[in-house]
């Protein structure tokens, strides 16, 4: 307790120390004293992504004191030096020592290279052209010596274990330098370039720093975007005096954009594109700008090319940059999980602006996970403030800053009204902050295990992010919030943790942390962790996709993972290949225990694609090992905890067992525990991992890494790591077999180059790639049901396939045995690949046979064989030929081969959510323009390129149908509903059904949202984003808010005043009514009628009536024939079969007449014509002549082509010549026989 009470203590003095702090307001951060708080201090960074941030230390790094010419001369002279100390130059009898590749000289021009990226030192380079190509030399002799060095190493064989590693260690440092140079530095430089534009020729000190800081978080976003694409926001906030600010808009004024200032900056409840913000207060002023996109179908890159082209184009940003500033920041976002649809409003950072409600500054927040006490809390928000969130933002982040906002409004610090405000919200998060009230602090919270924060802290500043590659081009030491702990706090068991990041002290001393409950966390330098990853592990490399550029790797991989891990030995004059496996992956102790027989039992573990290496791994294993173990198997790391360990076994219950566990991250939570398991019951353990000093590396007794090392796989879908775990298995083997003497000297010769013969054959697999891909082009939207299946060895490989396979296209797919799969689901007619290569030949004849009977009930057999087999011709929809293999190696080349497959399928699915998403944003646009026109949603369904474009798309999209070129897994009732929305649209299909078909009115409002609901799921449905994860919103909404459903004025009235709302009037005849009101002077009288006895398809019939249920004014002293004769018959009867407003006279008086079919609201037979609303008009005297022809509409061209086929000449000053109420009062026909007449007199 004691303990406890001292850190409290510790806590409230470090609070109280810092609310005495020293604040300055403006200062510049070199002329602050030291230990102060500088708010809006001059060039501060702070950038936040989805998540990603940035803000610079108060005291920043000088540039070297032997200045930057002196720093590159050194630089230029590495090279040579590096040259010297080559493989081809070490002693022939020495091997490597530590000098190899310069030994120190490699850690010094490392750090002379991170001094390059410090902020004067670019600043210089930036602006001399001379030095910059100065670098670029080094950087190019770098680059090839690492190219040459790496082939050396390729082919050398008699280093031992130990100078390998410290070859492969000084080659990697040396690659590393060679990129940091090339990209990080002379990369960087052209970047900012790029950005500024023209600007850059003039390269001012403080506009290069404000394009850095965009390119830097661009650049991360680079990165973070595998997390998830569909949309990216970044909004950049400045800060100066008000005299700068004065001057700054004199300069906007000279440039001729004080339009454009004032209508970006004029205040907007959603927060869009290109939108800007000013604050003026009495000490500075704060200007803010916002870039976002949304595209719910793109490729990775996508997004940020297009924020980066705003920022280029935006000639106020050039202006800004410029100009003194005391403060910048950056908040950047790109989207993975949140609630919402995929639009510009729902883009994050996310701001404070609400209708009807003053803000409290500017407040930006970006959020990962999710609010799930969203509905709540906006409710509540709503009901406190009489604020209301703008209809088009839909997504949870918004909450954040309102919650913000109402804690500072209520008294509290900004540091308490963010802890208070995160501790309101549900679910697993992590949020980031920053806002006008509090400059030079970055605010980050996170809450559960969904997601992860991470603070880069680097020499200059801090850089927070939400993965470990968003922070690495600046820093590799960082700190992790640990927001899933729970811990003991001030009032019991708290979760979650808040880091707020101070400039002014910069490092592990400028962090102020707490626990939700405000339980202070004090952190030291100890908590300091370091990561070896770089830009270099996590580059696409110019690949479309991480998933391509990681299986194009694969081949590479193993020859790495092959490295060293054998040598030739001559003994007594005669060579031998040995499998070379030091103590450090073999301990002598399980060396012993195998060579006793000690060892009985050999299992290997993993969980998802590792688990299935494990199982490739344990048939090699077993092949290798004979009869000589009783048991070797492969198991879940989750499975053999669970059921194969139990309570009451002792220390020693598995002392005669050996466990190898597989992991490409060596953290994965199940393997790991179990290993920790195992130990403890006296179990040897080793591990197969990619990741040097990794947490499952610490637990076990050898490890035998894969590659190099540190391979990272960027692709949500792991690929390369598969195939090099498996040859490492196969290399431990046969260490195995050797010692044991399972296996002769011959044998591991043979082995030895089977294993070296592998990742040429994989680059066979890999040119052959474009025939794989037209085989899944081919039939991957054919089918809807997908299966894998593989015999023997050739299981691990249809398991794997699948793993993949549902991973890239988002399917839920079987794996059986080949032999079993024609007794399982045939009757789905599935697409079946079949992993055959290796087979010895007794069992491919039984495989052959199976995929005819695969063949015979309608599946489509994609089967994977050796090159040359041809009797799965006549079978087989495609077979993938693969180099020859043994059986034991051969699921490699058939896992390759079924991952290049799934890669295209997936590519081929998606290229159905494209033309989707292509037609959808079509009519998003046609909705858009025609709300900036002032049009409404009526004139929009009946415009003529509207639904010509719909047309366009049925012909189209039933093209596909018909020919099983779409995605059969467009599933539910989408291919139908599109269908029959497209008549609808183009006006085939009585509006009146729609009621029937889709469950709500057919309002032009309810048929566009329709139509983009159903759009939406279906690209949802298709979109395979092959690298990023797939949105996946809990909450979307689509629809069409910005076009109004106008049905206003005289005729709309009386309709309305007669109990009937638009929604019963068919569509065209709404617009056809809005025209005629312009005509129409006034209501004389009306007669309302009743409509019975329409047959099923709401047509007359001899038995139809009709009834008169109201009159009024002019109507109610004229006699009607129906009150006589009840039969539906004449006009009426033609005006309820054909729908259509009627306008014309009565036949006794002459009365101008407009006739109103009204469908039925509900009831037995809904959207049927129930009544008919007569009204006697007149009309206007003195009409425009453009009037009368929009009011006659389609009766216009009617009486134009009538005339027009007597020969006469058709000039519209025609209908002035005559009276109103006979254009309208009379048929087309008549009219043009008036006109014609009157013509030829």
């Amino acid at each position: 307790m004691s303990r406890f009470s001292g850190r409290i203590s510790k806590g409230l003095k470090e609070i109280d120390s810092f609310l005495k702090t020293p604040v300055f307001f403006g200062k510049s951060l070199k002329n602050a004293p030291p230990g102060s708080l500088v708010v809006f201090p001059y060039r501060e960074d702070l950038l936040c992504c989805g998540l990603a941030g940035m803000i610079a230390y108060k005291q920043r790094a000088h540039a070297p004191a032997e200045g930057i010419e002196a720093l590159i001369a050194r630089m230029e002279k590495a090279p040579a030096g590096i040259e010297s100390h080559k493989l081809e130059s070490m002693p022939a009898n020495g091997g490597l020592d530590a000098s190899y590749l310069g030994g120190d000289l490699l850690d010094q021009l490392m750090e002379q290279v991170q001094t390059l990226k410090k902020h004067e030192v670019f600043c210089q380079l930036f602006s001399d052209q001379a030095l910059k190509d100065r670098v670029a030399k080094v950087s190019s002799q770098l680059a090839q010596l690492a190219g040459d060095e790496d082939k050396a190493l390729s082919i050398c064989v008699n280093l031992s274990a130990g100078e390998m590693d410290l070859a492969t260690d000084r080659l990697e440092l040396l690659k590393d330098i060679a990129w940091r140079l090339s990209s990080e530095v002379l990369g960087a430089l052209s970047g900012v370039a790029s950005l500024m534009g023209e600007a850059a020729l003039k390269s001012e000190s403080c506009a290069t720093d404000v394009y850095f800081q965009i390119h830097s978080v661009l650049s991360s976003i680079d990165r973070l975007e595998v997390r998830g694409r569909d949309s990216s926001g970044i909004s950049l906030l400045f800060f100066m005096t008000p005299e700068d600010f004065k001057e700054w808009k004199s300069q906007v004024a000279d440039a001729g954009l004080v339009g454009e200032l004032e209508s970006r900056s004029s205040h907007k409840p959603v927060l869009l594109n290109n939108g800007m913000a000013v604050r003026e207060g009495e000490n500075q002023v704060a200007v803010s700008i916002t870039y976002k996109v949304a595209a719910e179908i793109g490729r990775l890159g996508d997004n940020t090319a297009f924020l980066r082209e705003q920022v280029q184009c935006d000639k106020l940003l050039a202006l800004l940059a410029r100009a003194p500033m005391i403060h910048f920041t950056v908040n950047a976002h790109t989207r993975w999980a949140s609630v919402g649809a995929i639009t510009e409003p729902n883009c994050h950072p996310v701001d404070n602006a609400v209708e009807g409600a003053a803000s409290k500054g500017l407040i930006y927040t970006c959020l990962n996970g999710d609010i799930d006490n969203y509905a709540e809390l906006k409710a509540a928000y709503e009901a406190r403030t009489g604020g209301k969130i703008p209809e088009d933002v839909t997504t949870d982040t918004k909450i954040i800053p309102l919650q913000i906002e109402k804690y500072i409004q209520k008294g509290h610090r900004l540091e308490t009204a963010f802890r208070l405000a995160v501790n309101d919200f549900s679910g697993s998060h992590a949020i980031f902050m920053h806002t006008s009230l509090a400059p030079g602090k970055f605010f980050m919270a996170q809450r559960g295990s969904g997601q992860t924060v991470f603070v880069g802290i680097g020499e200059e500043s801090y850089m927070p992010t939400s993965e470990v590659y968003g922070f690495v081009e600046h820093t590799q030491k960082f700190i992790k919030l640990q927001g899933e702990k729970e811990v003991e706090g001030v009032s019991g068991i708290t979760q979650g943790q808040v880091f707020v990041l101070d400039q002014a002290k910069g490092g592990v001393e400028g962090v102020t942390a707490c626990y939700y409950d405000g339980t202070p966390l004090p952190l030291s330098d100890d908590d300091l962790q370091r990561t070896e990853i770089t830009t270099r592990d996590t580059d696409r490399q110019g690949f479309d996709h991480y998933f391509l550029k990681e299986i194009s790797e694969a081949p590479l991989s193993v020859e790495r993972t092959m490295r060293n891990r054998w040598r030739i030995v001559k003994e007594g004059g005669a060579e031998r290949i040995i499998v070379d496996l030091d103590s450090k992956i073999v301990p002598d102790s399980l060396s012993n225990a195998f060579k006793t027989g000690e060892i009985e039992h050999v299992y290997f573990i993993g969980q998802g694609t590792a688990g299935i290496a494990a199982q490739a791994c344990a048939d090699i294993f077993k092949h290798y090992m004979k009869n000589s173990l009783k048991s070797v198997s492969a198991q879940k790391a989750s499975e053999f905890s669970g059921f194969m360990l139990h309570q009451g076994d002792d220390k020693d219950s598995l002392k005669n067992t050996l466990v190898v566990a597989i992991s490409q991250s060596g953290t994965t939570t199940d393997t790991n525990r179990t290993v920790d398991m195992v130990k403890s019951r006296g179990a040897h353990t080793l591990a197969i991992v990619n990741r040097r000093d990794s947490d499952i590396t610490f637990k076990v007794d050898g490890v035998l890494y894969t590659s190099s090392g540190r391979d990272i796989e960027m692709s949500v879908a792991s690929t390369k790591a598969f195939y090099s775990q498996i040859v490492a298995g196969a290399l431990l083997g046969l260490h195995m077999a050797r010692l044991t003497n399972m296996a002769d000297d011959a044998f591991v010769a043979q082995e030895i180059r089977n294993l070296l013969a592998v990742p040429d054959s994989m680059r066979q697999v890999l040119a052959n790639k474009e025939a794989i891909a037209a085989s899944a082009r081919a039939l991957a939207v054919t089918k809807t049901y997908w299966a894998s299946v593989g015999s023997g060895p050739n299981k691990a490989a249809a398991d794997e396939i699948r793993i993949k396979l549902s991973e890239l296209c988002y399917k839920t797919i079987s794996s059986d045995y080949v032999e079993d799969k024609k007794h399982i689901d045939l009757s789905s007619e599935p697409l079946i690949l079949v992993c055959a290569a290796g087979s010895p030949e007794e069992v491919l004849g039984d495989i052959i046979k199976d995929t005819a009977i695969f063949k015979a009930h309608k599946a489509a057999p994609v089967v994977i064989a050796d090159e040359g087999e041809n009797r799965f011709n006549d079978y087989a929809e495609f077979v993938i030929g693969v180099p020859g293999a043994p059986p034991h190696l051969a699921p490699i080349l058939s896992t390759l081969a079924g991952h290049i497959w799934g890669y295209n399928a997936a590519l081929a699915l998606n290229r159905g959510s494209e033309f989707l998403f292509k037609f959808r944003e079509k009519i998003r646009n046609y909705v858009e323009n025609a709300a900036a026109q002032g049009q409404d949603v009526y004139e929009l369904l009946l415009d003529q390129d509207f639904r010509e474009s719909v047309a366009m798309f049925y012909q189209e999209f039933r093209k596909r149908i018909l020919e099983n070129s779409f995605p059969a897994g467009l599933c539910g009732t989408v291919p139908a509903d599109l269908t029959l929305l497209a008549k609808y649209l183009e006006g085939r299909l009585r509006g009146p059904d729609f009621t029937i078909d889709f469950g709500v009115k057919g309002t032009p409002s309810n048929m566009l949202n329709k139509l983009f609901s159903t759009l939406s799921f279906g690209i949802n449905q298709l979109a395979r984003p092959v690298d990023a994860i797939k949105h996946q919103a809990k909450t979307v909404t689509v629809g069409t808010s910005r076009i109004a459903e106008k049905a206003e004025g005289l005729l709309f009235e009386s309709v309305s005043s007669h109990g009937f709302s638009p929604d019963q009037l068919i569509n065209k005849n709404v617009l056809v009514l809005r025209n005629l009101q312009e005509v129409v002077a006034e209501i004389l009288g009306s007669t309302l009628y009743s409509i019975q006895g329409l047959s099923l398809l709401g047509e007359p019939t001899e038995k139809s009536t009709i009834t008169i249920l109201q009159k009024r004014g002019s109507s109610q002293s004229l006699p009607s024939r129906v009150e006589k004769d009840t039969r539906l018959k004449g006009t009426k009867s033609i005006i309820v079969r054909e729908g259509n407003v009627y306008i014309g006279q009565g036949r006794k008086d002459n009365r101008s007449l407009i006739f109103i079919p009204v469908i039925s609201g509900s009831g037995p037979s809904p959207n049927v014509i129930e009544h008919l609303l007569l009204l006697h008009v007149d009309f206007k005297k003195d009409l425009s002549l453009e009037k009368i022809i929009r009011a006659l509409g389609g009766k216009y061209e009617r009486i134009k082509n009538l005339v027009q086929e007597s020969s006469v000449a058709w000039e519209d000053d025609f209908l002035a010549r005559m009276d109103v109420e006979f254009i309208f009062g009379r048929s087309a026909e008549k009219i043009a026989e008036a006109i014609v007449s009157r013509e030829k007199e």
